[in-house]
């Protein structure tokens, strides 16, 4: 088979990229392994988030005592749970699906590995198939990491894609990482009936946020009856008792299953790289430019497998940019400003540096913060932990860093984000007027504050 490109992946990374191509007249073959939309949509980004939803129904009912609403006859039904999380994907996947026959690309199910810089070999269920493409984009993303002395069984000790699939709750479990994916689970499992702890090697949760902002989700968490131990790691294991050191002292637990949330690794491994001489940094992940290529001129390499972030939108913006360098399009991969997002209640989002990050670079910051205590639309939701913060220099008002603790931060941050790509000011987020009540006003206050102008806190 011939075609002008190659996609291998079917990520948010790949598919994205197949469909650019198609709309720009690109004749493409995505080849996939597994499934279309990748480890985001079918076990990753989008099961997650309907789960959360769901299990913070949960929480909400269980909270809502002082509101007057009383249920007593609770019950929570995971075959009915599962089934409707698992209709959320197959609508998804119909919808990509849907989009690449209407662009024309297609999408063999298989595994791809390099002949040579222009020639693939796609093992399928039947047979073997060669691809000659002229331009070829490594989309394959990345997987669950182990630990040396913990490995993932399935049963007992699970990753991510067992943790998702939700086919029991158990009644204690471990979480052995405080990143993203083991707060979402934490916050997950909990809501759902689970005894759950969780630890982290760092001596904060989310490692590289800013330190302020993580210390008043965790506190939130802990309300949640979530344990988290920062500065805390597994000593030894048997059978279901784990020896474990918290802040310099060991003690010993038992657990009905335990979660590796311990980041996640490129799959590089059976592409056949090394025949073509693709170059990897010392982590394993492939190196690109600004063009998104890699040292052979006509093989590009998007998403995960590229390394830091490791965001499904990154991918996605990576793909547009890669197809449309390879259709002609002048153009590089050249975004600033990437938010990241944690979606535990309340929510947090984060774009830039931290504060933290910030003193290292050696600005001279001014910092303005709005909790989200003082905010109406908050308390009417029954929310009192959070905070937008807002980090400038001092000598401009450029904006360095916004992160925000709250509900709905996920959509708050894009007014961030892009006040930040356009190189707006603190000030020009101040003097825009956002809606009363919204949760939108913290970050407007926030704003205020960094001149001490807040209206709804005393200036400090």
């Amino acid at each position: 088979m011939k075609t002008e490109l190659a996609i291998i992946g079917a990520g948010p990374g790949g598919y994205v990229a197949g469909i650019r191509a198609g709309q720009l007249g690109i004749k493409t073959i995505i080849i996939e392994k597994n499934y279309l939309g990748g480890v985001c949509l079918n076990v990753g980004c989008i099961p997650t988030k309907a789960l959360l939803h769901a299990s913070e129904i949960l929480l909400n009912i269980k909270n809502s005592s002082k509101m007057g609403i009383e249920i007593n006859d609770l019950k929570l039904d995971i075959k009915k749970l599962n089934s409707w999380k698992n209709s959320i994907i197959d609508k998804l996947v119909s919808g990509i699906n849907f989009l690449l026959k209407n662009y024309n690309v297609e999408v063999i199910f298989g595994e791809a590995k390099f002949i040579d810089e222009k020639t693939l070999l796609v093992k399928t269920k039947n047979d073997d198939i060669k691809i000659v493409s002229k331009y070829i984009i490594i989309a394959t993303g990345s997987r669950p990491s182990e630990l040396p002395n913990i490995k993932r069984d399935g049963n007992f000790v699970w990753n991510s894609d067992d943790a998702v699939a939700l086919k029991e709750i158990p009644k204690k479990l471990l979480i052995i990482g405080a990143g993203a994916v083991g707060l979402e689970f934490a916050s997950i499992y909990s809501r759902l009936g689970s005894d759950v702890m969780v630890i982290e090697i760092a001596n904060q949760i989310l490692p590289g946020i800013d330190n302020e902002c993580a210390t008043t989700l965790k506190r939130a968490l802990e309300k949640q009856n979530i344990k988290i131990f920062t500065n805390s790691k597994v000593i030894g294991y048997k059978e279901n008792v784990f020896e474990i050191e918290i802040e310099g002292n060991v003690k010993s637990f038992e657990f009905d299953k335990v979660l590796l949330a311990v980041g996640r690794k490129p799959n590089v491994e059976n592409l056949n790289l090394e025949s073509v001489g693709i170059s990897l940094n010392e982590k394993g992940f492939i190196k690109v430019n600004k063009k998104l290529q890699t040292n052979v001129e006509n093989i590009y390499a998007i998403g995960d497998v590229i390394g830091q972030p490791l965001l499904a939108h990154k991918a996605s913006k990576e793909g547009i940019t890669a197809v449309e360098i390879i259709a002609g399009i002048e153009s590089e991969y050249d975004v600033k400003y990437i938010p990241s997002v944690v979606y535990t209640n309340p929510e947090l989002a984060s774009v830039g540096l931290s504060e933290e990050e910030a003193k290292k670079k050696g600005y001279k910051i001014k910092i303005g913060k709005f909790p989200i205590s003082a905010n109406g639309k908050a308390l009417s939701m029954n929310i009192t932990d959070g905070l937008a913060k807002i980090i400038t220099n001092e000598e401009n008002d450029e904006i360095l860093g916004i992160h925000i603790v709250s509900p709905e931060a996920s959509s708050l941050i894009s007014e961030g984000t892009l006040a930040m790509e356009s190189y707006l000011t603190s000030e020009d987020i101040a003097l825009t007027t956002h809606p009363h009540p919204s949760i939108s006003e913290i970050l407007m206050e926030a704003a205020e504050n960094v001149k001490k102008k807040a209206i709804h806190i005393i200036n400090k």
